[in-house]
């Protein structure tokens, strides 16, 4: 009998020293793609944001998305974070830059503060940021 018991133990501590280590493996860094340099952008919206995309976005806007759009000049990168119960949330660009291969575009959803009055309509927010035009694919996190 202790044997067996000895040996479950066995097996479930090496059965937790694999979810661990796959869990370590799982937040590396490494994820992230290397900055090559930074790029220029302006965060554009109301009527700067062209009527064909304002369209765009209007038809998801209810669900979370990520999109890009390019009228040839300029390129357009998109984050929509879906309906939520008030206003009064912001979005925040932790960074906007170029790796090797790829633009990586990092932003983050912030709600209203607690003291801060908000309407009780639902609100859809997204950004939309305006740099110059580049067949690049674009990585949202």
């Amino acid at each position: 009998m202790l044997h067996r018991f000895g040996c479950s133990l066995l097996h479930v501590g090496i059965l937790f020293l694999f979810c661990f280590c796959t869990i370590l493996t799982g937040c590396s860094k490494s994820d992230t793609p290397k900055k090559t340099n930074a790029v220029e952008f302006t965060v554009v919206s109301g009527t700067d944001i062209p009527k064909e995309l304002q369209e765009l976005i209007k038809e998801r806007q209810k669900n979370a998305f990520e999109l890009t759009f390019s009228d040839n000049n300029c390129l357009y990168v998109i984050k929509g974070y879906g309906k939520q119960s008030s206003g009064g949330y912001s979005i925040v660009v932790h960074d906007f830059y170029q790796s090797d291969d790829c633009l990586y575009f990092d932003t983050e959803l912030f709600g209203p503060k607690k003291d801060e009055p908000v309407s009780g309509a639902p609100s859809y927010p997204y950004i939309v940021i305006k740099t110059e035009y580049r067949e690049t694919p674009v990585v949202f996190d």
